[in-house]
């Protein structure tokens, strides 16, 4: 089942996300978190981090799992999703540093931290809320459009639009890594709630093939249909092509 919350602007999601993220730890103090990186979730962040300066919310006992992570880079390196958490939320409230996880880039045994990492999920309990942006192309995390579904945290080489997408956060194109740890869709879907963000023209095509197209590996996102518990905020843009 998917809810649509349909909003004016980009400042509209990114409050309206925050409000549902702040409502499940208020629900669940130790409240287990799927995060996600990219542009997308950057102004709920800071919302979240607004209304922590306040005293609104006390992050305190939660935990959280990140989506990916991009294989070969330093959790230090200026460019990677850790050194993004750290930046724009876990160094700006009081989390527990311990009870926050990404994907290890430079595991030395690749495989073994996949399976490390959805172990890791299942000894916490499970995931309350997992955050969610929405690719170009369809895709969520990592998982690229493709032949069929891919169930657990695995390996994926990034495809050239993801890696275009991605180059403006490097000097240099060719810096941009070729390949990312994700979870994948099977560890995504177990989420008890996923909350879906979406803002701007651009992603009109997505969100319509996502959530009113078939249900097919090559728009990843589309699985989500099947979800018991699917929140979908979107702007104007990014609902233009949608009929609801």
């Amino acid at each position: 089942m998917v809810r649509i919350y349909a909003v004016e602007d980009e400042r509209q999601m990114s409050r309206k996300a925050a409000n549902l993220i702040s409502a499940q730890v208020i629900l669940k103090p130790d409240a287990v978190l799927g995060l996600a990186t990219g542009s997308s979730p950057i102004g709920t962040y800071r919302q979240l981090v607004e209304w922590y300066e306040k005293g609104d919310i006390d992050f305190s006992e939660v935990r959280t799992v990140n989506l990916d992570e991009y294989l070969g880079l330093d959790g230090r390196s200026s460019a990677s999703y850790r050194r993004f958490m750290n930046e724009y939320l876990f160094g700006k409230i009081n989390i527990n540093i311990d009870n926050t996880h990404v994907p290890n880039g430079l595991a030395e045994n690749v495989d073994r931290e996949c399976r490390d990492y959805d172990r890791l999920v299942e000894e916490l309990g499970g995931i309350d809320l997992q955050l969610l942006g929405l690719g170009h192309n369809g895709h969520i995390g990592f998982n690229e459009p493709a032949d069929a579904f891919e169930n657990g945290t695995h390996v994926v080489d990034l495809t050239e639009s993801t890696i275009n997408a991605n180059a403006r956060l490097f000097a240099r194109r060719e810096d941009v890594p070729r390949r990312a740890i994700t979870m994948g869709v099977g560890t995504i879907l177990q989420a008890r709630k996923i909350l879906v963000i979406v803002s701007g023209e651009d992603k009109a095509r997505a969100v319509r093939d996502a959530f009113f197209g078939p249900v097919t590996s090559r728009v990843p996102a589309s699985i989500l249909q099947l979800h018991r518990d699917v929140i979908l905020v979107a702007d104007a843009g990014a609902l233009r092509l949608c009929r609801i």
